[in-house]
This record gives structure tokens, C-alpha cells and sequence, in this order.
């Protein structure tokens, strides 16, 4: 088979599609230098239109991204993870209305059954659910992405874009979303119960970790990978969920935290051993029971800056790790 270069397929782009091509050609090579341009070839006879996979390796792996050329315009290709497309849509604002929007029609999921590409006229089994901007937001499990005729002003945004998907690239093993997923959220998770909490007040400088599960460890590593933030110690201990930890962003030190959970309506769910099992799927379990419901998620404010939809609490019963999982709902 014939192997062709680079420079072959640069050759193919139009001036505008090389300067682009060189501007996101050079950012990798600077930042990503383990992603090379591999599987370079002409997808038709008449050499028309041409790919490459910026990948690892040769063949296999997943591409940070793939660049086309049709008849000399330039277009980027990028298959996002659940936790690239959230961190996209906490930073969605850094981003121009021309990539914000195009991504956002691609991502954002706006039917009640799935799409061809995840099972037809069956339910979606794999939607996921973000809490951004104090509102639900529901989307592709695995959408692809697509920047069609790029254009000079789309460097930097698309640069920034590649840089968030740099840090997502690899997928923990508790998301992988195989044909048996939506049985094995009913088995752990069970049923989702409508309950009224009382004023919870919580102690954030009495946190006796010890006290609560059997391995500190597995808690801290949890805890860091579901950015799941200490709230205090009350019978278990309590975390809200924060989307600042998804962007790597620090805490105002003057920022006014709230360590009550608020009187009122809430969806839970309780799960066993929870440190083998993704907080991520319990949420989107509970989010579309909440969804066939019909009940509002209503969100928390916990700071001056923050607003969350999910509290966990954490405990021991009988030497086995529990973990209840609390969504605020509207109503009486």
C-alpha cells in the first residue's frame, strides 16, 4: 500500500486550509509531541479529498484529532469523552459564538429517543447529564465534532480545543459504556426514591474520615476523580460537586461557603461498595428517572459563585462502604 506524507496532503489544502493546517500542526508538535500525524491518504481516486489521524500510534488509538481536506478547504474532526465535552460546556464562554455554537449543536442531545449512531428508535441507554449554569443540560454520550470550512479566526479557539482534549483522553474504566450498562445502574443503584430532608448542619472542620469508610485512600482517589468537594461530618460525610475542580480552578479564599443542606425535596439513591462504581452514572441514572418523572432539578447554592445539583454522603453499616447520593428536586 502506498504510504503518503504530509507534505502531500498540504499540498492538497488551499492557502488559507495551510495556514491553518500548519497553526494546529505546530501546536501539537509543541505541546502534544506523542500525537503524530499518521494514516495519511487521499479518501477518493481523484485525490480530492484527503485525512489525517494526529494518534500515538499507527492504525490504533484514539486520534486527538483528525484533519481533513475537500477540494482544498480545511476541516477538523474530534470524537469527545463525557468529561471533555463538560469541561467544554463549564469554559464554553472562553470560546467565539462561531465554535461555542457549532459545537453545541453537535453535542447537545435534543431527542427522546437516541440517534442512529446509538441504537435507533430505542431509548438512548448512554445519555449524559451536565449541571452547568444552574441548568440540566443533556447530551451524546460520545459525539463527534466537527469544525467544517475553518477559518483563520478559528486558530485559537481551536488550539484551546485541543488543549481540553489533551486532558480527557483517557477514559476511566468505571464510564466505559458496554451493552449491559443501563442493567447494571438499576442492580447498583436500584430504586430512586422522592424524600424530604430537614436542615442538615454541617461541621467542615471536623472531617473524621475514619470514622466513616474503610479505606481513606479509595475516598481521597474518589473523591479527587468526581470533583467532590468536603462539606463536614454528620452521621457520613458529605460532599457537593463542584464544576470549578472540572476546569483545575482554585477557590476564592474569601469565598463564603455553605455547609447546610437546605431543607426540602430531594431524589437519592443508595449504593454499596460505591468506590467501585461510577458517581457519573449514578447521577445520570437518577437524572433520567427524573426526566421520566417529570421533576425539575433545582439546584443549591453553595457560595457566592457556586450553584450544585448533587450531594453525596458517605458511611459504614455493617463493615461494608455505603454512599446515598442526593439530587434537589422543585416542589412541595
Amino acid at each position: 500500500m502506498m504510504e503518503y506524507t504530509y507534505n502531500e496532503f498540504f499540498s492538497a489544502v488551499n492557502k488559507n486550509g495551510q495556514s491553518i493546517l500548519s497553526a494546529i500542526n505546530e501546536h501539537i508538535i509543541s505541546h502534544y509531541s506523542e500525537y503524530k500525524p499518521f494514516d495519511i491518504k487521499p479518501l477518493d481516486k481523484s485525490e480530492k479529498e484527503w485525512r489525517i489521524h494526529y494518534r500515538k500510534k499507527p492504525k490504533t488509538g484514539k486520534p486527538i484529532c483528525t484533519v481533513y481536506s475537500k477540494e482544498g478547504k480545511l476541516s477538523v474532526q474530534v470524537c469527545l469523552l463525557p468529561s471533555m465535552l463538560h469541561e467544554f460546556l463549564v469554559r464554553q464562554n472562553e470560546f467565539s459564538d462561531r465554535i461555542k455554537n457549532n459545537v453545541l449543536k453537535q453535542a447537545i442531545c435534543a431527542v427522546s429517543k437516541s440517534c442512529r449512531n446509538y441504537g435507533g428508535n430505542n431509548v438512548c441507554a448512554w445519555r449524559q447529564f451536565y449541571w452547568v449554569n444552574k441548568r440540566l443540560v443533556t447530551a451524546c454520550p460520545y459525539p463527534w465534532i466537527y469544525f467544517d470550512n475553518c477559518e483563520e479566526n478559528d486558530v485559537s479557539d481551536i488550539k484551546l480545543f485541543l488543549d481540553i482534549q489533551a486532558k480527557h483522553m483517557v477514559q476511566n474504566s468505571k464510564e466505559i459504556k458496554g451493552s449491559k450498562y443501563a442493567e447494571e445502574n438499576i442492580q447498583r443503584c436500584g430504586e430512586v426514591r422522592s424524600i424530604i430532608l430537614d436542615d442538615i448542619n454541617l461541621d467542615i472542620n471536623e472531617l473524621k474520615t475514619s470514622n466513616h469508610v474503610n479505606k481513606n485512600q479509595l475516598l481521597e482517589k474518589y473523591t479527587g476523580l468526581y470533583n467532590l468537594v468536603p462539606m463536614g461530618e454528620k452521621d457520613g460525610l458529605w460532599f457537593y460537586f463542584s464544576d470549578k475542580a472540572v476546569c483545575g480552578l482554585s477557590r476564592d479564599k474569601n469565598e463564603r461557603l455553605q455547609n447546610t443542606i437546605i431543607k426540602g425535596r430531594y431524589a437519592k439513591v443508595i449504593i454499596e461498595s460505591p468506590f467501585t462504581f461510577s458517581l457519573n452514572r449514578v447521577w445520570n441514572y437518577m437524572c433520567e428517572w427524573l426526566q421520566s418523572s417529570k421533576e425539575t432539578v433545582k439546584g443549591c447554592i453553595i457560595s457566592d459563585n457556586e450553584n450544585t445539583a448533587c450531594f453525596t454522603r458517605l458511611f459504614t453499616e455493617d463493615s461494608k462502604d455505603f454512599m446515598a447520593v442526593y439530587i434537589p428536586i422543585s416542589g412541595a
